[in-house]
């Protein structure tokens, strides 16, 4: 009887899909650089491809079209984006008023390159349909996400006052709205809104004890 070689096959295989899987991370990771530095207007498939140094035969096999690579990258900035709050809110401090820190926190967030590439994106989903399911999709996994990890953060003085809970949400919606045009913002007067907020999160939530 003859042996068999199928455990020598897979590696092959699992060695091209490694490397499938990489060169798919480099166009979407390019595709993320463009939106943050060109915008999504000028994110074309060819100038994704040069970023991540492949063909532009490359970038057609692994996303036929423009919509492709662009519906695909929602989904891996998303995965981003939360990895970078995640690592981030690992570092929330012990001793200073962490209400305060979680506005300095979304802030700078919105202010980082992923949100804004992010932003390109939601805009962009108004009126291109392809983006918009895979939009709403990520906006719904967000909220969801900043509702869980703030929610030891914002416990309300008063119980009486309804729909708190949603208070790290309407953050999250502010600093989105803040976010757009901000080169054409005065930054005093968001410097202001920012000390304004968390005087609010003072007043309405009770500070939380230390880790």
């Amino acid at each position: 009887m003859g042996t068999s070689n199928s455990g020598g096959s897979c590696k092959p295989r699992l060695k091209q899909e490694e490397k499938s899987a990489e060169t798919r991370r480099r166009l979407l990771d390019a595709a993320i650089g463009c939106l943050v530095e060109r915008g999504y207007a000028n994110t074309t498939g060819s100038e994704i491809a040069e970023r991540a140094g492949l063909s532009r035969g490359a970038q057609l096999y692994h996303f036929p079209t423009r919509e492709d690579l662009l519906t695909r990258a929602v989904e891996h900035l998303f995965e981003r984006m939360l990895n970078e709050m995640r690592e981030k809110f690992v570092e929330l401090p012990d001793e200073a008023d962490r209400r305060s820190f979680a506005v300095d926190f979304l802030w700078g967030m919105a202010n980082g390159p992923l949100f804004q590439a992010w932003l390109e994106l939601m805009i962009a989903s108004r009126t291109d349909a392809y983006l918009r399911d895979g939009i709403r999709a990520v906006n719904t996994r967000l909220t969801e996400f900043v509702r869980e990890t703030f929610r030891g953060l914002f416990v309300p003085v008063n119980w009486q006052i309804p729909d708190l809970d949603l208070f790290p949400v309407m953050m999250v919606f502010m600093m989105e709205g803040l976010a757009v045009g901000i080169d054409a913002r005065e930054k005093q007067m968001v410097d202001q809104v920012l000390a304004a907020l968390k005087n609010i999160c003072g007043v309405l939530f009770t500070a939380p004890p230390s880790k």
